[in-house]
């Protein structure tokens, strides 16, 4: 009997700070489509937002490291991190791929990236190598995927409620993970955290007082 082939999804982003609107509904998506693990990316500098991260790059690893510390099957990577300057996802996948050959590398992503899938670099690269997972962000829903995707995209969507495993066209391979839609803010995180207030409702309690004990989003 031959082994089942390794799931292997590969989530970046700047993480500024890692919230558990990064955490809770990619952990849910991972369970839902099946994926054996997901390999979290920071950036060092994201090529969508050209003024740069609030936090270091060393300061935005650390926060995942501890945040990671509760969910097994969320491994972080810091090849973006330790690189330096920008890579773009067509880099990171074809990094990811060339190091774990045993695995099949999904791209996963929020709804409101997906929605712009297109204008990245080597999309077409990356549509052509790798089945991708849709983590639903407030803001973009399935039906807005479907309606304005390019046609070149909407075309390989997988229909609502398939999974990686199922019986569809070979041409379908992006999947809707049906978690709960993500509602918390880098932001507005950023923003109350020089506050009193607790965040234990957007924050992992430890991730909190790193940030707060490091003053990281508190103006000089």
């Amino acid at each position: 009997m031959r082994n089942r082939t390794h799931l292997l999804g590969v989530y970046g982003g700047s993480f500024d700070p890692v919230h558990l609107g990064h955490l809770l509904p990619v952990e849910e998506a991972r369970a839902a489509m099946g994926l054996d693990e997901i390999l979290y990316v920071p950036a060092f500098a994201p090529p969508h937002k050209p003024q740069g991260p609030s936090a270091s790059a060393f300061h935005r690893f650390a926060m995942c490291a501890i945040a990671l510390e509760a969910y097994p099957q969320l491994i972080l990577s810091d090849f973006e991190a330790s690189r330096g300057g920008t890579t773009y996802t067509v880099e990171t996948l074809r990094h990811v791929r060339a190091n774990n050959p045993e695995s099949e590398v999904f791209l996963v992503v929020g709804s409101d990236s997906m929605a712009g899938l297109g204008t990245w670099r080597e999309w077409r690269e990356i549509v052509a190598n790798h089945r991708i997972v849709v983590v639903y962000r407030e803001g973009v829903a399935w039906s807005d995927l479907r309606a304005n995707l390019p046609a070149e995209l909407s075309a390989r969507l997988a229909p609502l409620g398939s999974r990686p495993q199922d019986e569809v066209a070979d041409d379908q391979t992006i999947f809707w993970a049906g978690n709960a839609p993500v509602t918390i803010s880098s932001t507005w995180i950023r923003n109350a955290l020089p506050s009193a207030q607790s965040l234990s409702e957007s924050l992992p309690p430890a991730v909190e007082r790193y940030a707060r004990r490091h003053r990281l989003y508190v103006a000089p």
